[in-house]
């Protein structure tokens, strides 16, 4: 499991679609595919790779709250 920073990258400005993992590798294949896919834009992995940016995105599961809502409600269901 890879437990590096949430990384995203989006598509081109027309296009919402957007792709986040914590791995830079499966991030920059699955966005080459869509571009291709989708655009007919055959990129280059490397220029999609310069596009991928940290997540400014907060997992429920990173912050304190879900942490403490979690371990109440596995601590209820016992």
């Amino acid at each position: 499991m890879n437990t590096g920073p949430l990384l995203s990258v989006g598509c081109v400005p027309d296009c919402e679609y957007e792709v986040e993992s914590r791995d830079e590798l499966a991030v920059v294949e699955e966005m080459t595919t869509h571009m291709w896919e989708e655009h007919r834009l055959q990129v280059d992995p490397l220029d999609v790779r310069e596009m991928v940016r940290p997540s400014h995105r907060i997992s429920h599961r990173e912050t304190n709250a879900s942490t403490s809502a979690e371990s109440h409600v596995s601590s209820r269901s016992e």
